[in-house]
């Protein structure tokens, strides 16, 4: 089966969300009725991940037409 990866690198100038100045950021990707996340950074507005996440393509020829999403 073929596969998409994705490489989530880092994030930088992160808005605080905790109301004391920071958050703990992670990544949800989306793709082809797919979820993955990275791991969560606690109290990090900068942080790095350098994590793949791996998708089964169903049907690669379908690959041009398909969508990643990452929700806000």
């Amino acid at each position: 089966m073929a596969k998409l990866i994705v490489e989530v690198l880092d994030a930088s100038d992160l808005m605080p969300k905790d109301g004391h100045g920071s958050a703990s950021p992670f990544v949800e990707v989306e793709f082809d009725e797919q979820r993955q996340r990275t791991s969560t950074k606690p109290k990090d507005l900068n942080p790095c991940w350098n994590e793949k996440l791996v998708f089964n393509i169903k049907n690669p020829r379908d690959l041009p037409d398909q969508t990643i999403e990452v929700p806000p």
